[in-house]
């Protein structure tokens, strides 16, 4: 007797699948690794990662993997819309996103001295009439984030031959470029260009929001 051909999974547990497997390589994780990591066995991973049959991966498990790779489960799913109007962020949640960034090398980091307004107490008699504030330009240092459009390398002029030859082999085969990067500083050039003109009343929120929205569905990275 003929087995029964295995469906091919599609829907959510497919965008599950993909989302996983692009964490796996964009941290270089082996499916033994992670398979350890989260404390399942391999075979089980393997067969959930599979896209026929009907082995699928339990909450439990997308929860550990949302650890494992500091992503929210939401991520995992696919649900990765912005939502205009909804409420700010604590600091925490931002601080966890940041963590996740720079873990992961999808940031950059410099420092950089801001020149800033600042009111700063006066310290004149305050019976002479005059504000207990004062104004004053500051010069604050500060950390910058920024994505980076090339893959960072150390100087070349610091290498040793076989360094040298490595480093070379890399851009020859893979370019200098990041192509990761390039696709954020894109979005973000978009995206402000599209929030100034629905700031003026020129584009109509349900258009910023939709057209924000198909451009996140259209990244590659």
């Amino acid at each position: 007797m003929e087995k029964p051909e295995k469906k091919m999974k599609d829907g959510i547990q497919l965008t599950i699948i993909e989302k996983i497997e692009a964490l796996m390589d964009e941290h270089k994780i082996s499916q033994a690794a992670l398979a350890r990591h989260i404390g399942i066995g391999q075979a089980q991973l393997s067969k959930c990662l599979s896209r026929r049959g009907g082995n699928h991966f339990s909450i439990d498990t997308l929860i550990k993997l949302s650890d494992c790779f500091r992503v929210p489960v939401d991520q995992l799913l696919g649900r990765t819309s912005v939502r205009a109007g909804s409420g700010p962020q604590s600091n925490a949640d931002i601080c966890r996103q940041l963590i996740n960034l720079i873990d992961t090398n999808t940031v950059s980091i410099t420092v950089s001295d801001i020149d800033q307004d600042t009111y700063q107490p006066n310290r004149d008699d305050p019976e002479n009439g005059k504000s207990p504030f004062r104004f004053e330009k500051k010069s604050v240092t500060y950390r910058m984030f920024y994505f980076s459009n090339y893959i960072s390398l150390p100087d070349m002029d610091g290498m040793d031959d076989q360094e040298k030859e490595a480093a070379e082999n890399r851009l020859s085969s893979a370019g200098s470029y990041h192509p990761k990067g390039i696709e954020i500083n894109a979005f973000i050039e978009y995206y402000l260009k599209l929030r100034d003109l629905y700031k003026s009343s020129d584009l109509p929120r349900a258009f910023f929001e939709q057209a924000i929205e198909d451009r996140l569905n259209q990244m590659r990275y």
